[in-house]
């Protein structure tokens, strides 16, 4: 197939310099970006946007693959096992980091992926279903004890899953975690008042605000959300410590050629300043971390999991 002039200016400079034949033959041949959760949640959508942004980069085609279940790790393992030739790409966010720590995994993602560009951060929102009693952190313990079972909290897989549990702890117990193989199937129980309580990414509760069909209650993140959000109490003002951030980023198998990670980290970092991709994801809530090298998503992520190990020992929970 026929390649941009980028590329191929670039892939001609990696050929004289590092004289790897990899990068040529993988621009050939169709790409995917690895989507461990269910279509029409708020990851699948950024991918879908990621892999038409990346088509018109690379002149061929690009596809999103979802293959969520067991908490994003089928899907993560999928791309774990896949060839190292930069055409299989894993979008993750938090339960990447979450995962590490909270399960006995085949693989270790500080050693079988290799970063490849951080997208974006993001703190989330607490929401309840209409009806009920809430309108503020502080009433949920009440509520909590006043409800038979207690309450309910939708668990999407990552960091919404370990907040749940934090929040468990914070409630005395009185919280069942319920989990849920995205974010879709979670907000669509909170609306139906299957579960009470969700920790949800900005967009998915800003779709659902038209017709008062759940209630925003507090940002989960350590600064005011954007608007319509940016009037809500900080989580952390009702329990100090209790942050929920997110993180975006893209990972291949390890043994990418390094001159093949450095050509995907500079098409991505220029497509988040095109509004086609920046733009979409900064209108959901995202800070979009412009010009990341690959050693900032390493970074984050060794960061994330030293967190999340610090909060699972605090939870007293043990690696299933």
């Amino acid at each position: 197939m026929k390649i941009s002039s980028v590329l191929c200016s670039f892939l001609t400079l990696a050929a004289s310099a590092l004289a790897s034949p990899s990068v040529h033959a993988q621009v050939d041949r169709q790409m995917r970006i690895v989507v461990p959760t269910t279509a029409g949640g708020p990851l699948d959508v950024v991918g879908r946007a990621l892999a038409s942004g990346l088509a018109r980069r690379v002149d061929h085609s690009v596809i999103v693959e979802n293959r969520p279940g067991a908490g994003a790790i089928i899907g993560t393992e999928f791309v774990v096992k896949a060839p190292a030739d930069g055409r299989t790409l894993l979008l993750a966010s938090g339960f990447l980091a979450t995962n590490s720590v909270l399960n006995k995994l085949a693989f270790d993602p500080l050693r079988d992926l290799v970063p490849v560009v951080e997208l974006s951060q993001a703190g989330m929102i607490m929401v309840v279903r209409q009806g009920l009693d809430a309108r503020h952190p502080a009433d949920l313990p009440n509520l909590a004890k006043r409800q038979a079972g207690g309450l309910n909290c939708a668990a999407p897989p990552g960091e919404m899953a370990l907040a749940c549990e934090q929040l468990k702890q914070l409630l005395g117990g009185q919280l069942v975690v319920v989990p849920y193989p995205g974010v879709a199937p979670a907000m669509n129980a909170l609306i139906g008042g299957q579960v009470d309580i969700m920790l949800a990414p900005y967009d998915a509760v800003l779709a659902q605000l038209p017709g008062d069909r759940i209630v925003p209650l507090a940002s989960t993140g350590n600064k005011p959300s954007m608007a319509p959000f940016d009037r809500l109490p900080l989580l952390m003002d009702t329990w100090p410590g209790f942050t929920v951030i997110g993180f975006l980023g893209v990972f291949a198998p390890a043994g990418t050629p390094p001159e093949t990670v450095r050509l995907l980290n500079r098409h991505l970092n220029q497509l988040l300043k095109e509004p086609q991709l920046g733009d979409f994801m900064k209108a959901r809530g995202s800070t979009l971390e412009y010009d990341s090298p690959p050693g900032k998503l390493g970074a984050t992520m060794s960061d994330r999991m030293d967190y999340y190990r610090r909060v699972v020992v605090l939870l007293g929970l043990k690696p299933q």
